[in-house]
């Protein structure tokens, strides 16, 4: 019976680890989106800094140039946070795998040990009932 709980406790604490993960996991791809959502927007606004065939004060123009650096500068920043985040994605995703793989063998194992001892079980009632016939 202690090789059933240890077992079990070792299956319970995988599952929750795994859960853990798969929450971070799930919070990881709603920053992703976030984020290239945030892209999106600043791609757009970047591009409506540039007037075409509007006639421009040389203020304004030099206004929308600063402007439309800052922008380019907060997209690269969001480019390079949006690769960092997938790679992170990338390697919980693997972490769940591994858990996954973790739990299937220790369930494997518990099955094992069922089995086994539903056999010697089997075998203690047999030999008992041997012994109670030749009584």
């Amino acid at each position: 019976m202690a090789k059933y709980k240890v077992f079990d406790l070792i299956y319970r604490q995988g599952k929750n680890r795994k859960l853990k993960t798969q929450f971070e996991l799930n919070n990881m791809n709603e920053s992703i989106d976030k984020i290239r959502k945030l892209e999106t927007d600043l791609t757009y606004n970047i591009e409506e800094t540039v007037a075409r065939g509007v006639e421009q004060s040389g203020h304004g123009i030099k206004v929308n140039s600063k402007i439309r650096e800052k922008m380019i500068n907060q997209k690269e920043v969001v480019e390079n946070r949006i690769e960092f985040l997938t790679t992170e994605q990338i390697h919980l995703q693997k972490i769940v795998a591994q858990h996954d793989i973790k739990n299937k063998k220790v369930l494997e194992k518990l099955n094992e040990l069922k089995v086994s001892d539903q056999k010697s079980q089997e075998i203690k009632r047999f030999n008992r009932d041997i012994l109670i016939q030749k009584k």
